[in-house]
């Protein structure tokens, strides 16, 4: 996944952007000292990556991480009472975000625009930061977890089966969450259903095929019903826009030198902690560079590496970069050097979906994503410990 993502966000995209000369977020088109400076230091992330990786995966010590792995089983057949429970989970998960859109169907399918705002005219909308994070960060994601503990059951019995599929999908409608919500949601189902996408390359090709397909289709219903709502078309246009900023961004950061010696970090640490709390929290390390460079826009994107540099310069960038060649070798060498089957393994869940999240987190910023990251793994521990509780006893 992280030559995936320097591929097509510090490979294709920059390529694209200076042969366009593309300016984002109406700041300048980088310069070219940017472009040469920031690649050199790109190539030198990579390698640095691969050492490190190999290093960790090759000296890690695997006996006590297994045994906890390895808890995470699933029976082979779930009881008829045990069923019911993950239906009402699932039904539960619905429920609440459905409540929570108003009784709406529409913000259900569909993730902004004119259609929505149509919907939700007449609507009192309760806008609590902390009540959307806990409703999209864990509960949403529940409905999907019930469906993925039922999927690695060996034996299924076809209404659950279809029942809890049906409620994952309506509940966590592709076209009515972020796109990098969508993959970490999905990318799970493909793995865990499919067996031949779990084959050597497939996944890649697959993944490759989403990103240039989907994710610019998923867009449209950004603001869906809009006059002005892009058209799906297949170009490589979309890499010269603001969708892939990622690049851009990063540079600009290190060539206006901005670093906050850790004051960033310690917002993703406390990510939990409410702004009325906390009035002087840290924004996203996205919004915080749109701030210092006065972009037109704040939702934008802070790599991985960014997030390094803005709370330690260039050490930070090294540090962290150790951190997360420490954390993939860790959980590679856990899922891969074992005989491992996905029937019966709620680890491989929990495996697949941090496939997706590895994507968004080195797209950045973290603030955000480490929050949906912890969501998503509460929700699946939540679905595995109460229904496994209720199969012991």
């Amino acid at each position: 996944m992280f030559y995936l993502f320097s591929l097509f966000f510090f490979g294709v995209a920059p390529l694209l952007q200076s042969y366009d000369n593309s300016k984002l977020w109406y700041y300048r088109p980088l310069l070219e000292e940017e472009y040469f400076f920031t690649n050199i230091l790109v190539i030198f992330i990579i390698i640095l990556y691969k050492i490190i990786y190999n290093f960790f995966r090759k000296t890690i010590q695997r006996p006590r991480l297994e045994r906890k792995l390895n808890s995470f089983k699933v029976p082979d057949k779930v009881t008829f009472i045990n069923s019911l429970l993950l239906i009402a989970l699932s039904l539960l998960a619905f429920f609440i975000v459905f409540a929570s859109n108003n009784f709406n169907i529409v913000p259900m399918l569909v993730r902004g625009g004119e259609l929505v705002a149509d919907a939700m005219r007449d609507v009192e909308v309760d806008e609590s930061p902390t009540k959307w994070l806990i409703v999209n960060n864990f509960v949403r994601p529940i409905s999907i977890m019930c469906f993925l503990y039922y999927g690695v059951t060996k034996e299924k019995n076809k209404v659950v089966f279809a029942i809890l599929g049906i409620l994952a999908l309506f509940t966590c409608f592709p076209s009515a969450v972020p796109r990098f919500a969508a993959a970490a949601m999905y990318i799970p189902v493909l793995l865990i259903l499919f067996s031949f996408v779990r084959k050597k390359n497939v996944f890649s090709l697959i993944f490759v095929g989403g990103l240039l397909f989907l994710f610019p289709f998923l867009n449209i219903f950004r603001n869906f019903g809009d006059e002005n709502t892009e058209k799906f078309k297949l170009d490589f246009k979309m890499f010269t826009e603001a969708h892939f900023d990622s690049y851009q961004n990063f540079a600009l950061l290190i060539s206006n030198d901005l670093i906050t010696y850790g004051k960033q970090l310690l917002g993703v640490f406390l990510f939990w902690v409410p702004r009325s709390v906390w009035p002087d929290k840290p924004l996203g390390t996205g919004a915080f560079t749109a701030e210092k460079l006065n972009f037109f826009f704040s939702n934008v994107a802070a790599n991985y590496f960014a997030e390094g540099y803005v709370n330690f310069g260039y050490i930070g960038i090294i540090l962290f970069l150790i951190f997360i060649a420490y954390q993939t070798a860790l959980i590679d060498k856990a899922y891969w050097e074992t005989e491992r089957k996905i029937t019966g393994d709620f680890f491989s869940v929990l495996y697949t979906v941090s496939l997706g999240f590895l994507f968004f987190i080195l797209r950045g910023d973290m603030l955000s994503s480490v929050a949906y990251l912890f969501g998503f793994i509460f929700a699946a521990i939540f679905v595995y410990k109460i229904t496994t509780f209720r199969i012991k006893n």
